[in-house]
């Protein structure tokens, strides 16, 4: 009979473990410990019965070949005495509750004057994975002379990232990075005229040049996550036989435009797809009204929304703001945005999605039954610090389980890049505060990635938790903090 051939992952690692017919729990947990330097009495085993009895045999019965089983324990070399670095971490904690504390809350960015925008408008790309991945692992090697100014970007960002990611520091002050756009992009070294001091700028215009930034270094591999298509029918509405169709428009978010009567977000978006424009007609010569309706043909993984807030005003020669309140849902379905054999398509995976979804509730609903030792199946009491590793590892295990039972619905012509159903779920908003683009201030609020009712508040260099509830407040209706750019990523994904 072969040996019976499985996977042991613990901490971000993956160790090939081989083990004979006769081989009991104790054999496995010495190999391991040789692995990984986990001591035998700290190796807890995320699979049924937790193989607490050393003298348990026929292991094939509760470990399947080929699977991945997650190990959690602290190895020896890595027991923790005290935090390395600079001490930032409240005083009268245990360092394993300092660690704690450190390893769950995300870092801010210092405000260099006037550039909450900046700060606002890197926290919510650092939170959306596909852009953080591309920036964290840029080669600067493989940068082309002729977008020199680009790649500097790409490269102040990816030390930036670097230092979110690390927290190396109690917050980050992307000073670099800031001299860098710039020199590129001019409009955001505009200083006032009086004082010298460099103005407030719009964080959907740094938000907008920053794409094209990650269009020309990145190409395809950021475009594919970030393009709408469209199938776009421009009609003369007084002659039936002009008809132009335009087939793979694309434009890297949505915008929802705001009139007197717009309450929510979804009739804003609905709204600019279906507009009337007046230009001259080739066939009649004369001037004529066009309907131009769009309809949607490619949905990518991240959906952009951008509220349309902002607009010229001649009498104060500023771009004022529109303080209308547009309520924004948690979950957005674009079905409805589709062209009919797409929508069809998505629909159908949608529906699917929809019952894994149910499905997962109720694991989480049986899950916070249970404490976390009956979890793991172990008696003694844990260390802070070990309880905390078995959350997170608990957390990324059941995640990945989850993920991948959403895959198996996948559609098998799926594009790259391409959301798989018609619905996102709301990840992060830039906001803004005050009656026009050049004052107030900007902040970012972005949901926490293992649970969707906690959120946090980037307040330049001071971070706080949020709950859900307080999002819906983000609408607008005054001059207080209004939704800008909203991102959503697609469920299930």
């Amino acid at each position: 009979m072969p040996n019976l051939e499985f996977n042991i992952k613990h901490m971000g690692k993956i160790y090939p473990i081989s083990l004979a017919e006769t081989a009991t729990a104790g054999h496995l947990k010495q190999e391991v410990e040789g692995l990984t330097k986990v001591p035998v009495a700290r190796q807890k085993y995320m699979v049924k019965g937790g193989l607490s009895d050393d003298s348990v045999s026929n292991l094939s019965s509760v470990i399947k070949a080929g699977s991945n089983v997650m190990l959690l324990g602290t190895p020896d070399a890595d027991l923790i005495s005290k935090p390395k670095g600079t001490n930032h971490f409240i005083e009268d904690l245990t360092p394993d509750q300092q660690m704690q504390k450190f390893d769950s809350n995300p870092i801010g960015l210092q405000n260099m004057g006037n550039t909450c925008y900046m700060n606002a408008t890197l926290q919510a790309l650092f939170r959306v994975d596909s852009i953080r991945d591309l920036i964290l692992n840029y080669d600067p090697a493989k940068a082309s002379p002729q977008d020199e100014m680009h790649h500097k970007i790409v490269l102040e960002m990816k030390r930036c990232f670097e230092n979110l990611e690390n927290k190396s520091y109690k917050s980050v002050m992307p000073l670099m990075l800031l001299n860098v756009l710039r020199k590129c992009y001019p409009q955001f070294a505009e200083r006032d005229a009086q004082g010298g001091f460099y103005k407030q700028q719009d964080a959907e215009e740094l938000f907008t040049q920053l794409f094209h930034t990650f269009d020309i270094v990145f190409g395809d591999k950021f475009s594919d996550d970030f393009t709408v298509q469209f199938r776009t029918t421009i009609k003369d509405t007084n002659n039936e036989e002009d008809v132009t169709i335009k087939e793979n428009e694309n434009d890297l978010k949505l915008q929802c435009h705001i009139s007197s009567s717009t309450n929510f977000m979804k009739n804003g978006l609905i709204e600019s797809l279906h507009e009337k424009i007046e230009k001259r007609s080739d066939i009649t010569g004369v001037n004529s009204i066009y309907s131009v309706d769009k309809q949607i043909t490619k949905l990518p993984k991240y959906l952009t929304v951008q509220y349309v807030r902002f607009f010229w005003k001649r009498s104060t020669n500023k771009k004022s703001k529109i303080l209308r309140k547009v309520v924004f849902p948690f979950q957005l379905d674009v079905s409805d945005m589709l062209t009919p054999e797409y929508q069809q398509e998505k629909i159908k995976v949608r529906d699917e999605f929809r019952k894994v979804e149910k499905a997962k509730l109720e694991s989480e609903r049986e899950t916070k039954k249970r404490k976390l030792q009956d979890t793991t199946d172990v008696d003694e009491v844990m260390t802070p610090r070990e309880e905390f590793e078995t959350e997170k590892a608990l957390e990324q295990s059941e995640k990945e389980h989850w993920l991948s039972e959403f895959k198996k619905h996948f559609p098998p012509d799926l594009q790259p890049g391409e959301n798989p159903s018609s619905v996102y779920n709301l990840v992060g908003i830039i906001t803004h505060q005050g009656a026009n683009s050049e004052s107030g201030h900007y902040q970012a609020f972005i949901r926490d990635e293992t649970d969707e009712n906690k959120w946090y508040k980037f307040n330049d260099d001071k971070v706080s938790v949020v709950e859900k509830e307080k999002i819906e407040a983000l609408a607008g209706g005054g001059e207080s903090d209004s939704a800008l750019i909203l991102m959503y990523k697609g469920f299930g994904l």
